[in-house]
């Protein structure tokens, strides 16, 4: 009975150390978590919340007759997912090693929003991190660009994706596989 009470009490005694640790200055108030991704040399940053899965390296599967900035479809847990090409959507030109008909492995995220599933095919995933809206300088104002799929910008040059931004151009490219927002065309 004695060694369970001083069990009990190094539980306790554990549990209140837990539960004074300040909250880190890395978190900070209102901040947000984001999964911060490369392409090229260039970093982006999309909200973890959207993100579902960091998938093993595929390759995604050519659709005839889809819009430029698709690079396919996959199979994920039984179900097909298209799978847009972040270089082609922000207009950065193709891998090198991108040979016609069959290109290599990709790294893809896959993201989930309003029940609906889309893989993004990027180059590799660095880390995750805490974003305080005081941070981000939003889109249009200088250094964040003007691309619709950009929401804003850090001081470092971290670029935050627009998730909605991203949903959006699956609804349009799939209602006309030769138009999109980027001005590719097949």
């Amino acid at each position: 009975m004695r060694a369970a009470s001083a069990v009990e009490a190094v539980w306790r005694e554990r549990a209140k150390r837990l539960s004074e640790r300040p909250v880190t200055a890395a978190a900070g108030h209102n901040a947000v978590p984001v999964l911060i991704l490369a392409i090229s040399q260039e970093r982006y940053a999309i909200d973890l919340p959207d993100v579902i899965e960091v998938l093993a390296p595929v390759r995604p599967t050519p659709v005839p007759g889809i819009a430029e900035v698709f690079a396919g479809v996959i199979n994920v847990h039984g179900e097909i997912r298209p799978v847009l090409d972040l270089r082609r959507l922000l207009g950065m030109p193709a891998q090198d090693m991108e040979t016609a008909g069959s290109g290599p492995l990709a790294r893809v995220i896959l993201l989930r929003q309003y029940g609906r599933e889309l893989g993004l095919q990027i180059d590799s995933v660095e880390q995750i991190r805490w974003i305080r809206p005081a941070e981000l300088e939003r889109a249009g104002n200088g250094s964040a660009g003007s691309s619709p799929f950009i929401k804003g910008s850090t001081q470092d040059l971290l670029m935050l994706l627009s998730t909605d931004a991203l949903f959006a151009e699956l609804h349009i490219s799939e209602l006309n596989p030769s138009e999109s927002h980027t001005g590719v065309t097949n």
